[in-house]
């Protein structure tokens, strides 16, 4: 019997038929605010400025990205989070981010708002457990020993992740902009739990 314990979550969800999806575009590149950031290398962000998904504008995709937020705990058997705060990256030709974790948040999210054809520069995940790898010598690479993984991206698609969980993206090398939301998240106060979700929770115990 093989048992594969401590598997990592990585979620993604297509939201390309959203019917609020290009006003949420329109939100951002009209209200956008960006400036140089340490975490948009080559870039820019609104990372300590301007929050999307906390202008009213934005309030449908907020729903929707909840939404999204609601299904993933409920299958990592977890209590509901909140979104606690946005930013968007602008990464052009030659930009990146460096690997990085989001502190204080539960689990985060990174939605691909504009994704240019090409190669666009991955995002990459790091083994959580690569520190152990000394001790080891792999002759392949297999799920149980790779150092780190490209997630299959696509524009219009959340992906939502341990916010422990290191990750970046890597460079840019088309001709057009990559555009992302991202976000963490805080764990829900009890009286924002939905009464379908307890009902889930207590139909688990």
């Amino acid at each position: 019997m093989t048992y594969n314990l401590f598997p990592t979550l990585i979620e993604s969800y297509d939201l390309s038929d959203h019917p609020d999806l290009d006003a949420f575009k329109k939100v951002i590149k009209e209200k956008g605010e960006t400036s140089k950031h340490d975490l948009a290398v080559n870039g820019v962000s609104s990372h300590g400025g301007w929050d999307p998904l906390n202008d009213d504008d934005s309030a449908p995709m907020a729903v929707a990205f909840q939404d999204c937020l609601l299904d993933y705990t409920s299958k990592l058997g977890q209590w509901p989070v909140i979104i606690s705060g946005s930013w968007y990256n602008i990464l052009p030709p030659g930009g990146f981010t460096h690997r990085h974790r989001h502190e204080s948040s539960v689990i985060s999210g990174a939605f691909y708002l504009k994704l240019p054809e090409g190669d666009f520069g991955q995002f990459y995940v790091i083994n959580p457990v690569a520190q152990h790898f000394m001790c080891m010598h792999y002759f392949t690479n297999t799920p149980y020993s790779t150092y780190e993984y490209n997630i299959d991206i696509k524009e219009n698609h959340l992906y939502l992740f341990p916010s422990w969980l290191e990750h970046g993206s890597r460079v840019n090398n088309t001709e057009d902009d990559r555009v992302t939301v991202s976000f963490n998240t805080n764990p829900c106060h009890p009286d924002y739990i939905p009464d379908n979700y307890m009902e889930y929770i207590n139909s688990c115990k």
